[in-house]
């Protein structure tokens, strides 16, 4: 947009929402307020996919624009909503009429104690999205898990973006995931540690998002580990990003069935591989691998699997690579229908599936890539306390680094242990080691504040 329509698109905003405070809901002006507003964002989404404002101090910026701060109407507007803690709105292409009304309610309700980004979902706003200003990049000296969280949500909220936008059928923004891949590539050259660290959270309010990036960031890792670098480790991480985009058109109660799918609902579901790249090949400048890898993720090495019926072909690196991430991911995330696995039961499933299902060699190396216990994991040691894993041993996936936080009696220490679990004692024995796995939303802790 440019400057003269982001200056108007945010005075609209702002009168609507003045409007609510003043009126009644059905107040004719605050119904033309809607009306105002919804016009000039329509008319802004036909030509951009989606427009992010921003609150920085008391200026707003509309995408690359910064509003004058000649006016007390935006000075106000502005720190009413920091004072909200929203320091970023992003509109989608698809935003209707019924979203503006209920995103101008839920903002004029300043009684309600439930979060506003809660109470547009349950309102069913789907095209606006709230959140914070988050660094997009990280540079060579900004390291460390603050840095990688900051990476990691700004790629979860831009995958979103980008799913509504195909759900919408609207093509999704190469250029915004391009931002988010680069910022992946940099973690997984500079610290993979922290970025694995970020995959490993077990959250099912947005799996859908958080798995696009976890997926990303494994088929990256695993690209990384085989010399792939620069432009094609970024189209490997790209394609990844992409690979499930073809489940915007399954239907949710298909994708979120607790029990087996029938036929027919599985017929529905393998419909996606489809789909996926038919949208990816309509998108341009989308890498050419996008849509091979949304083709042939679910096929397995005898191309067994689906989509059936496709001749004879050799699957792409790329495909193999992400097959292993997707299931990888699925099986560790918590589901509305089941708990996450630990990582040791996981390798033992992926494992018995055979040659056929994965690339041998290529989940051999995964394997030994995610280690035992992967930095960021919750394990219980034989002393009964309760450790997070900070480093893995070099050549004993068993014995890895840990910081030590609850005692054996279950409370939590004032100061973490830091413990090498390989070294011995006086008597040359090991006095810690860890036993297993645990579940660290089970007892509400968050293993990464630890790191």
């Amino acid at each position: 947009m440019d400057q003269k329509k982001s200056e108007d698109l945010i005075r609209r905003l702002a009168a609507a929402l003045r409007g609510t405070e003043l009126y009644s809901p059905t107040h004719p002006l605050v119904q033309r307020g809607i009306d105002a507003f919804t016009t000039a964002a329509t008319e802004g989404l036909q030509a951009a996919p989606s427009i992010v404002i921003g609150f920085i101090g008391d200026e707003v910026v509309v995408d690359s624009n910064r509003l004058p701060r000649g006016t007390a109407t935006l000075v106000g507007f502005a720190r009413d909503l920091r004072e909200r803690e929203i320091e970023k709105i992003t509109l989608s292409r698809g935003l209707s009429r019924d979203e503006v009304r209920n995103l101008i309610s839920a903002f004029g309700d300043r009684k309600s104690q439930t979060p506003l980004s809660d109470r547009l979902v349950a309102k069913g706003v789907r095209h606006v999205t709230l959140g914070k200003i988050v660094v997009e990049d990280v540079s060579d000296e900004q390291v460390g898990i603050a840095a990688a969280r900051r990476v990691y949500s700004t790629a979860v909220e831009t995958a979103e973006s980008l799913w509504h936008a195909a759900k919408a059928g609207d093509q999704p923004d190469p250029g915004a995931a391009r931002k988010i891949i680069d910022g992946l590539a940099k973690l997984v050259t500079q610290d993979r540690t922290s970025l694995m660290a970020l995959t490993a959270l077990k959250k099912y309010d947005n799996y859908t998002f958080t798995h696009m990036v976890n997926v990303s960031a494994l088929a990256m890792a695993q690209a990384r580990a085989l010399n792939i670098e620069g432009t094609l480790l970024r189209e490997f991480g790209f394609a990844a990003l992409m690979h499930d985009i073809g489940k915007v058109h399954t239907p949710l109660d298909v994708l979120n069935k607790p029990d087996k799918l029938t036929k027919d609902e599985f017929d529905v579901m393998k419909r996606h591989v489809v789909d996926g790249a038919h949208i990816l090949r309509r998108t341009p400048e989308m890498p050419a691998l996008a849509p091979i890898v949304a083709f042939e993720h679910h096929l397995k090495q005898d191309l067994s699997g689906y989509p059936e019926k496709i001749g004879s072909r050799k699957l792409n690196l790329c495909t193999m690579i992400v097959s292993i991430a997707d299931v990888f991911d699925a099986l560790r995330s918590t589901r509305p229908y089941r708990k996450g696995l630990a990582t040791d039961r996981i390798r033992n499933i992926m494992g018995e599936q055979g040659s056929p299902a994965f690339n041998q060699p290529l989940l051999k190396r995964f394997v030994n890539l995610m280690g035992l216990f992967p930095v960021g994991n919750l394990v219980r040691l034989n002393t009964d306390e309760l450790a997070v894993v900070t480093a893995e041993h070099p050549t004993d996936p068993f014995r890895p680094q840990v910081k030590i936080i609850m005692d054996e009696k279950g409370e939590f220490l004032e100061e973490p242990l830091l413990a090498n679990t390989w070294e011995r004692d006086g008597r040359g024995e090991h006095s810690r080691a860890v036993v297993e796995a645990v579940d660290p939303e089970s007892l509400d802790i968050d293993p990464l504040k630890y790191l």
